[in-house]
């Protein structure tokens, strides 16, 4: 597990640290020792006193090797206490300024990820941070970029939010924009009427769709019904209509549930869910990939802990509400 922590840039930048006082010890102690001990031996030349100078010689040059095997024999007993064989060493050789800068850059693609799936001013501010950190001037650039879009995005949340205040209702016409699909309260999704909300989560489930691939629309809506009740039962202030309790493992729960910070933000990683577990769902996701809905259902059953109902309920609303014309 060493090696997982050394993958964080803020460690590396402290090991890096640690290697410079490793090779002061290892390098210039025992420099400064030896030119000691040669001292001793030229004075011992002069008064004669042969002996006491050979003594001291030996006694300093074994300091001196000891000084420099020390830091290696310290990391070959945490080694083998630890039952990982060269980990330590690995992790310090690791902390170079190439390696430190290669881990920011992930770090920094990580935040600019987190920014643009859930379009808002926190993520945008730490992504931005992160970015502004790095060397690398074409990772820089690219980053940038993908930022420069996603503050568009804010901005324009910004503006349907404040269009949207004081509004109860919906529009009827069933279709909304990303922004909308953002400024959207969950006060406003739990008025809505059964179709109402299809619309909506069909509108949120095909930006994903097109952004992403992976799971078909008709899906997804199927199961954002029967997880919230038609957007009535979910976990309050989380956006999750899905039910979301593993996956992203860096978002905080309400309950047992995932919460995230928008419906969109919600949807986007209720796709990202099935990729990340593709080991589980790889049958789910290839009958998504030939746009059989109805086929994919049946390997749904992990998804509701093992339940042999689960896709047969999914299938139904599918066929229920036509949901494949969102597809």
């Amino acid at each position: 597990m060493i090696l997982d922590i050394c993958d964080s840039s803020s460690v590396l930048d402290s090991l890096r640290i640690v290697r410079l006082i490793i090779s002061f010890i290892k390098i210039v102690v025992p420099i400064i020792l030896i030119i000691s001990a040669s001292l001793t031996l030229a004075r011992a030349v002069r008064t004669s006193e042969n002996k006491k100078a050979i003594q001291s010689v030996i006694r300093k040059a074994i300091a001196a090797v000891i000084i420099f095997l020390l830091p290696n024999f310290i990391f070959l007993i945490i080694d083998l206490t630890a039952g990982n064989s060269d980990s330590v060493i690995k992790c310090l050789s690791s902390a170079t300024a190439d390696n430190i800068e290669a881990a920011r850059v992930e770090e920094a693609k990580l935040f600019v990820e987190s920014a643009k799936a859930s379009i808002t001013v926190g993520a945008y501010n730490m992504a931005y941070s992160a970015v502004g950190e790095l060397d690398d001037s074409s990772e820089k650039t690219q980053m940038l970029n993908d930022l420069k879009e996603v503050k568009r995005e804010i901005e324009e949340v910004k503006k349907e939010q404040e269009r949207m205040k004081g509004t109860t209702g919906v529009s009827k016409s069933g279709k909304y924009t990303k922004a909308q699909i953002i400024a959207m309260t969950e006060e406003q999704v739990r008025a809505m009427s059964n179709q109402e909300f299809i619309e909506f989560i069909a509108s949120a489930a095909q930006i994903v769709y097109k952004e992403q691939g992976g799971v078909l629309p008709s899906i997804t809506i199927a199961q954002a019904i029967l997880e919230s009740g038609y957007g009535n039962k979910f976990e309050s202030t989380s956006h999750n209509v899905y039910g979301l309790i593993g996956y992203p493992g860096d978002h905080p729960k309400v309950n047992r549930l995932r919460k995230f910070d928008n419906f969109y933000e919600a949807t986007y990683y209720h796709a990202a869910y099935f990729k990340a577990y593709s080991n589980v769902y790889g049958n789910f996701l290839a009958q998504c990939d030939a746009h059989n809905a109805i086929g994919a259902t049946p390997y749904l059953k992990a998804y509701a802990g093992g339940s042999t109902s689960y896709g047969s309920t999914i299938a139904t609303l599918i066929n229920q509400y036509n949901l494949t014309q969102y597809d």
